[in-house]
C-alpha cells in the first residue's frame, strides 16, 4: 500500500512539472536583449587593443557641456579631449550633428571662443587643436563600435 501511495505521489508531483512546461508565459522581450552600453573605459580598452599609445589620461569635469564622461590625454605629444555625450538631450544631439557635418567645434575658454577640430562617433566627441594629425588614433576612433 505504501508503495502505491509513493508511486501515485511521485506521478502527481512529476505531472505538475509536466504541466508547467506547456505553459506560455509572457516575458518582457527587452529583458532578453542585451543592453549595449559603452563607457569611456571601454573606448580606452579598445585603444589599448589597437596598440595605440597615449599618455597622461585623466578624468575631466563634464557638467558644463552635459556629457556623461570626459577624459583628457596626450597622443604623440598632442592634447586630446574625449567626451561621451548625453545624446538624450535634444540640444546636445543637435549640436553633435552640426559638429559631425563641419568637423569643427567652438569652445569658449576664459571668455574667448576658440575653434577646434572634432570627430564624432555615436555618442563620443573627440576634440583636438586645429590641424593636429592624430594618425592611427583618428582611424581607430572612427571604427569603434
Amino acid at each position: 500500500m505504501k508503495l502505491i501511495y509513493i508511486l501515485c505521489l511521485s506521478m502527481l508531483l512529476s505531472g505538475c512539472s509536466w504541466f508547467g512546461q506547456n505553459e506560455v508565459t509572457q516575458e518582457d522581450p527587452s529583458a532578453n536583449q542585451p543592453v549595449k552600453t559603452s563607457e569611456m573605459k571601454d573606448m580606452f580598452s579598445y585603444f589599448d587593443q589597437q596598440g595605440l599609445e597615449y599618455d597622461n589620461a585623466k578624468d575631466m569635469e563634464v557638467v558644463d557641456i552635459n556629457a556623461h564622461e570626459g577624459k583628457a590625454f596626450e597622443y604623440q605629444g598632442n592634447p586630446v579631449y574625449l567626451y561621451r555625450m548625453n545624446m538624450q538631450d535634444e540640444k546636445i544631439s543637435s549640436w553633435m550633428k552640426e559638429i559631425k557635418n563641419s568637423g569643427k567645434v567652438t569652445i569658449n575658454q576664459n571668455g574667448t571662443d576658440e575653434s577646434y577640430d572634432a570627430l564624432i562617433n555615436g555618442e563620443y566627441l573627440m576634440v583636438t587643436k586645429q590641424g593636429t594629425d592624430l594618425n592611427k588614433l583618428s582611424e581607430a576612433f572612427k571604427k569603434y563600435e
